[in-house]
């Protein structure tokens, strides 16, 4: 007999069910629910875990934050200890039957620390079982016979890899959370996290504010002429572009008159462009994000259609298709629906040929695998159908556009127009979600008069650098070798979950963030720094390749960790003091519109009922409503009408934050894809 490890409930009936020789039987034993059947002529048990069946933590006595000695804690010895007593149970009854194990946890350094803490619980039952590795990328029935037929040995230097990282970032997200806490007499629910990648995450949002806050806007002019022929009127603009030079301005306002432009020149070229590069975990991310999608979610979505067996595993670096993927095989698939058949037979009446991109040994780019069988959610729908059009747009003919230019002579004062229009659309066509917008000029003749129905001019002013969006940030971690490719999406969550940065797709520090930064970087940018964890990231691929030991790195980690105290402890003082001012400003939402006070939150002694309130009360009455149930706090973003600050609203069993103005007369709110008139009634619902 043979037990199988699986990661998850949902993958580990995909194996048993894709893999089972006759009659599939699931069983539970308390809350954990398993599968047996006959794989490969043997009888077979197919086990789920819960991800880590082992937890990292710190003995009992450094429980009490007030009463531990942070520069003993980073020394200490760690405890891995059991926390899905359940699944072990089942692990350990049907190793002692077993002669065999497979393990088929993901096949990253993640999954292979998970596969490794069940091998650890197998032979504490059966010490000279035999163990193998099933190495696979998605979980088709081709895809598993092939893994499971070709068994490879457990690598502990994966397994290493991923323990050194959850090691370091326990001991120095732990050290550093307490005397930030501390400092700031921070604790309890109110404790303010520092982590060795959300920490330099966090910086980049910062810094990317502050840089707003110190923007000073410059005036410039831009000036933009109609022109007309027969039935047409199309837009040309002056080659000096924004104008900053009041001078230059004068002298272009003096054509305003002008009535009639001459036709320089006319230039016209057929541009090629390439079709988009294969999915890897990022690009996917970001791909999600601009369509709506948040980044927790849309991995969360994903990682579910691998589990169902309809994606290919989707934590991946690599943009390019593997020479040993059958594609002919995914397209059939894609044949059976309609939605996809026609962009099928059309890549298919001609030799395959693929874009690719960076490449990387690991696990192929995020490509379907197979039609959902069932009807999936909408967002699960849209997430699977992102993921076919952009593997079929991969495989599709270039787009093919004209780009037109026309230079015009408008009362000796020099103006363009540039146009283009789709020849052949190629890639565009299956992948409708890149937008793409023709600008389609009329047809020409150099030397010829045209009319200029009139000349406009534009003031405006210069704008700060936007604010990251999260497929940006995302993308920026990646370059900065800012944690992993799974573990990006989660830091952005905690960010979120601390109260750090906002939950919309645009981010947006709260003053906190300012406050735990500004002092961090002022004192150790080793702590604030992409370097100091880049460096981290570096090492820890060391040990995945076997040129250094896990207890090396961390102890390098630990000893780096001392200094950065050191530095720490000599400025407590001028931390607690300048936390304290910073923190205040979390509480506020901007000033009074009748007496110029703060109005912050205030709960009613006798109601017990929420609402914002001026401080200048009683001399002021000016109050706003306030949600009564659900979890909130006040927003980073401020309301584009009124100016205060807006709230980020959860109720107790919804899963999406909700943001808006709590201003009656403004009625601002966000989140993505929802419609403002849905937002309303949400928000009428929590305050009745």
């Amino acid at each position: 007999m043979q037990i199988i490890i699986a990661e998850k409930s949902t993958a580990a009936e995909t194996i048993a069910k894709n893999l089972g020789e006759g009659k599939i039987k699931s069983e539970d034993s308390g809350p954990v629910k398993f599968w047996t059947t006959k794989i490969n002529g043997e009888e077979s048990v197919v086990i789920p875990l819960k991800g880590h069946i082992k937890e990292v933590r710190y003995p009992e006595k450094f429980k009490d934050w007030k009463k531990s000695d942070l520069y003993e804690m980073i020394n200490a010895e760690l405890i891995y200890y059991p926390s899905a007593e359940e699944n072990i149970e089942v692990i350990k009854r049907y190793a002692k039957k077993a002669d065999k194990a497979i393990i088929a946890t993901d096949y990253d350094t993640e999954g292979e620390a998970i596969g490794f803490e069940a091998i650890e619980v197998i032979k504490s039952e059966k010490k000279d079982i035999d163990i193998k590795r099933g190495v696979f990328s998605s979980l088709t029935t081709k895809e598993l016979l092939e893994s499971f037929n070709n068994l490879k040995e457990p690598d502990k230097n994966l397994a290493d890899s991923a323990n050194a990282r959850r090691e370091i970032d326990l001991v120095l997200g732990a050290v550093l959370t307490r005397f930030v806490s501390l400092a700031s007499e921070r604790l309890g629910n109110s404790f303010l996290s520092v982590g060795r990648v959300q920490t330099p995450t966090l910086t980049l949002i910062v810094d990317r504010e502050a840089e707003r806050r110190v923007f000073k806007p410059e005036t410039y002019w831009e000036f933009k002429a109609s022109i007309e022929l027969g039935k047409n009127v199309f837009q040309a603009s002056s080659v000096e572009g924004k104008i900053f030079k009041k001078a230059v301005a004068d002298r272009l306002r003096k054509i305003k008159s002008v009535k009639k432009a001459i036709v320089d020149d006319v230039s016209k070229r057929l541009k090629e462009v390439s079709p988009p590069k294969p999915f890897n975990t990022t690009g996917f991310l970001r791909s999600a994000s601009a369509i709506g999608f948040s980044i927790p979610n849309a991995m969360r979505i994903v990682q579910g259609l691998y589990m169902k067996g309809y994606v290919s595993y989707p934590r991946t670096d690599n943009e390019t298709y593997p020479p040993t993927l059958d594609i002919k095989d995914i397209l059939k698939e894609l044949a059976a629906s309609k939605q996809y058949e026609a962009y099928v037979n059309e890549i298919i009446s001609r030799p395959l040929s693929s874009t690719s991109g960076k490449t990387a040994k690991d696990h192929p780019p995020i490509h379907p695998v197979k039609l959902p069988k069932e009807r999936l959610p909408p967002q699960d729908a849209k997430i699977f159908d992102l993921i076919a059009r952009r593997f079929l747009a991969t495989l599709s003919k270039p787009s093919k556009e004209e780009i037109v230019g026309i230079k015009l002579d408008v009362g000796g004062e020099k103006f363009e127009a540039r146009g283009s229009r789709i020849i052949s659309a190629g890639w565009r066509e299956v992948y409708t979600y890149s937008k793409y917008e023709e600008n389609i000029l009329p047809d020409i003749e150099k030397g010829k008069g045209l009319k200029v129905k009139s000349i406009d001019e534009t003031e405006a002013q210069t704008t700060p650098p936007s604010h990251y969006s999260q497929g940006g940030i995302i993308k920026l971690m990646e370059e900065l070798n800012l944690g992993t490719k799974s573990t990006r999406p989660e830091i952005l969550k905690k960010l979120m979950e601390r109260r750090y940065i906002s939950s919309s797709r645009t981010l947006y520090p709260s003053e906190m963030a300012f406050a735990v930064i500004e002092n961090l970087k002022n004192i150790s940018e080793d702590i604030t720094s992409a370097k100091f964890t880049a460096t981290l990231e570096g090492e820890m691929k060391r040990i995945e390749l076997g040129e250094k030991s896990k207890n090396e790195v961390v102890k390098e980690a630990e000893d780096t960790l001392k200094v950065i105290l050191n530095k720490l402890e000599k400025k407590k003082p001028e931390i607690k003091e300048l936390m304290h001012k910073a923190l205040l400003q979390q509480y506020i939402f901007g000033k009074c519109p009748k007496s110029g006070g703060n109005l912050k939150m205030i709960i009613s002694k006798k109601t017990h009922k929420r609402f914002v309130g001026c401080s200048d009360y009683p001399k002021c009455h000016f109050g706003m409503p306030l949600p009564q149930s659900g979890y909130m706090f006040i927003s980073p973003q401020t309301c584009p009408k009124c100016g205060i600050h807006m709230i980020e609203w959860r109720g107790k069993e919804v899963k999406r934050t909700y943001i808006f103005c709590v201003n009656p007369p403004c009625k601002q709110k966000k989140e993505p894809g929802k419609t403002v008139k849905n937002q309303q009634s949400i928000k009428a619902k929590t305050e009745n």
